[in-house]
């Protein structure tokens, strides 16, 4: 309930960015910048946190690979996320999708 309460500011900015008659793309971004301040503070206040593990070890209870990539990087660390993750408290949500360095040969 706490949640849902939290995302009500947020729908509410969305709505009144849509329903404003003629909005400049600097006014749109500037509102788009306030609502996703909106939304990150209702997740950390729910528990919800990213996972965006560039340049850290993989570890395939937080990421999944989805390739492996020529780098200067050690083997096996994050090169690239695709698509951050996301935990509630400490379990994933969803994994992070990330490339990964290859080994060196």
């Amino acid at each position: 309930e706490r949640f849902a309460g939290e995302l009500l500011a947020v729908k509410d900015s969305l709505e009144a960015a849509l329903a404003a008659d003629t909005p400049s793309v600097e006014s749109l971004r500037t509102g788009t910048e306030v609502t996703l301040k909106q939304l990150v503070a209702a997740f950390e206040k729910s528990g919800l946190s990213e996972i965006n593990p560039v340049g850290e070890k993989f570890d395939p209870h937080r990421h999944q690979a989805i390739s492996m990539v020529d780098s200067e990087q050690e083997a096996n660390t994050v090169v690239t996320v695709l698509q951050k993750g996301y935990l509630l408290v400490d379990r994933v949500l969803r994994p992070a999708l990330v490339m990964v360095a290859k080994p060196k040969a």
